[in-house]
């Protein structure tokens, strides 16, 4: 079913359609032992999926924010230092830690 309105927000504020309707994230595995992690075979997997679910939630908020800076840009032309400061903001702070490749590691994200 479509959104008849694709800029009515939903449950997250920060997005509009599909996007808005995004289930926040789930809970890492409760039994899984960062100490010992071949212990249980299932929560390692678990937690495997877990982080890997975290990193593609991090990058696709990222590329949001970035489509939205440069519709910024392209609505405000010369003028977008003062009106787009916002959203790039948002954006400078949404790739902050969200490097799916190694390439991507700057300087204020944790190697793994």
């Amino acid at each position: 079913m479509s959104d008849p309105d694709p800029h009515r927000r939903g449950e997250n504020p920060q997005f509009y359609g599909a996007a808005a309707h995004f289930p926040k994230g789930n809970a890492p595995p409760t039994n899984f032992d960062p100490n010992n992690p071949h212990a249980d075979a299932v929560a390692k997997e678990a937690q495997l999926q877990y982080l890997t679910r975290e990193t593609f939630i991090k990058v696709e908020t990222a590329k949001l924010y970035r489509e939205r800076v440069q519709e910024c840009y392209k609505l405000e032309g010369v003028n977008h230092y003062q009106n787009c400061k916002e959203h790039v903001k948002n954006y400078m702070e949404s790739i902050k830690n969200a490097g799916a490749h190694r390439i991507n590691i700057g300087p204020y994200d944790k190697t793994p």
